[in-house]
């Protein structure tokens, strides 16, 4: 169980440091890395491993799981606080914001449950866009 969570969590800093070395703004890199695991969600790869299966952990290990999964959130919550200040983003609760879009991934590995034959590829349009543009963005 400890493999497949750092396994997921390998995963997850990955597409992060892979989006904050691309080009552009916050918002571009903070959008690619949520597209980029909707997608993993949907691979041949996926699913990450779901934080729900922490209770399957004896509470040490549990912890240290917990701080790993918050220091992938922090890298978020930091992309979010960059992007607002430079403009990119708009000014929100970047911790808040962070665990939300934490939370949106780890469950987009339901997505397939809710809403049957959804492809790979529309996976962010579908599961992530609406996270960060709000239900009735465009």
């Amino acid at each position: 169980m400890v493999a497949c969570f750092e396994r997921t969590f390998e995963v997850m800093t990955r597409v992060q440091r892979l989006a904050m070395a691309l080009p552009g703004d916050q918002w571009t890199r903070l959008s690619s890395a949520a597209a980029a695991l909707a997608e993993y969600q949907l691979s041949e790869h996926g699913p990450l491993l779901r934080i729900a299966a922490l209770t399957a952990l004896p509470e040490p290990i549990r912890r240290q799981m917990v701080q790993h999964s918050d220091r992938v959130s922090d890298r978020f919550a930091s992309m979010i606080s960059d992007g607002i200040a430079e403009g990119s983003i708009r000014p929100v609760d970047p911790f808040i914001a962070a665990q939300m879009l934490n939370a949106t991934l780890n469950a987009g590995a339901e997505l397939g449950y809710w809403v049957p034959g959804v492809g790979q590829k529309a996976a962010p349009a579908v599961f992530a866009r609406p996270l960060l543009m709000g239900i009735f963005g465009k």
